[in-house]
Order: structure tokens, then C-alpha cells, then sequence
């Protein structure tokens, strides 16, 4: 669930270096269009899923296709947002956003887990970010429904290009050499019946 801000704190406009003084204490800060949003830490299928869909990518990085980083990586976007994905990938030649702190600028990819309090952020807020912003793929992965949606930017807005279950396969030239297998993606989630 994303935590609401404090009274005194509501109408501060956040910045980039405000974000550097926040503490490491196992939330998760972003900051949208000067407004600070806070995560806790998320469960255990998320982790799951977020590790599962690393090591594909993580093959991709082992062939030199390019850069897999898991949250809490942060992502430093035009006007200062930074944000922590869940997942981000860049291709081989975006080698130089890499900086010793974050990702600067826009990701070839990048993949958000839905959970309950924090799917509106996610498909609304995030979601516009990352297009004005260019990011060419955004991925909403659901744990609930054991769902994938594959985005992809067109002129200004995303457009699906693939709602994707367990059974599906999925490929893509714009990500050479991936064979994303959605049933083993979600077998054997420990955890996802239980509170």
C-alpha cells in the first residue's frame, strides 16, 4: 500500500535532493511530479516474481545484450523524478546511464509488480511518467490475477501489445534472444494464499 504524507508534508513540493535525504529504512520513495509517494516493503510473491523475471533478463545480460537492475535501483528522470522500479533493463549501448547511484534518464524497459495499494500509482501516475519521459516498454506484471501486460510507447501514450497468462510464450525483436515462458514464471508461487 502506498503510505499517505504527513499534514506538514502534503504540500511540500519534493525534490531530487530532498530524495537524497530520506532515510534507508526498507520503504520505498519515489517522487512524481514533486510529490512524494512511500511503499513499504514489498511481499514475498512480489520478490518471487520480481527475481524470476531478473534471471531471464539476466541471460540477455550474460550474452552483452544489455542490463538488468532490481529495486531499489533508482531511476533519475527529466525534472529530477527519481524513481525505483521494480525491474529495469537497458540495451547494450545505454551503458553510459549507468551512474554509480542510479540509472539516469530513460531505461529501455521498465517492469512494475501490482500490489493492492500501490496498482493506481502504477497504472496512472508511473505510467505517464514513463511515457513523457520515452521509456519504449512498460511492463505491468500482477500477481493476483498471474498477469502480464506488455506495453509499448507509440507517439505520446502506451499501447498494449500483449496481455500474456500462464501457457503464454513471449517473444519480441525489440528484445533479441528473450523467451519469456509465462508458466514458469508463475508455478509454484509460495505465499500467494496466505495473508
Amino acid at each position: 500500500m502506498t503510505l499517505p504524507l504527513t499534514r506538514e508534508n502534503r504540500d511540500k513540493v519534493w525534490t531530487y535532493e530532498d530524495y537524497l535525504q530520506l532515510p534507508e529504512d526498507g520503504n520505498r520513495y519515489e517522487i512524481i511530479e514533486g510529490v512524494l509517494y512511500v511503499s513499504p516493503t514489498p511481499f514475498t510473491v512480489h520478490q518471487l516474481l520480481s527475481r524470476r523475471l531478473l534471471f531471464v533478463f539476466y541471460e540477455m545480460e550474460r550474452r552483452g545484450e544489455g542490463y538488468i537492475y532490481n529495486a531499489p535501483t533508482g531511476l533519475k528522470l527529466d525534472g529530477g523524478n527519481p524513481v525505483e522500479p521494480d525491474l529495469i533493463f537497458l540495451r547494450a549501448d545505454q551503458r553510459h546511464q549507468i551512474k554509480r547511484k542510479y540509472i539516469l534518464g530513460p531505461p529501455h524497459l521498465v517492469v512494475e509488480i501490482l500490489s493492492p495499494g500501490t496498482a493506481r500509482l502504477d497504472r496512472v501516475k508511473k505510467m505517464r511518467l514513463y511515457a513523457k519521459n520515452r521509456i519504449p516498454h512498460y511492463w505491468l506484471l500482477d500477481p493476483d490475477s498471474k498477469v502480464l501486460e506488455v506495453l509499448k510507447l507509440g507517439e505520446q501514450h502506451y499501447s498494449l501489445e500483449a496481455t500474456l497468462e500462464s501457457g503464454d510464450h513471449y517473444e519480441s525483436p525489440d528484445f533479441p534472444g528473450l523467451h519469456l515462458d509465462l508458466s514458469q514464471l508463475f508455478e509454484d508461487m509460495p505465499g500467494e494464499d496466505e495473508d
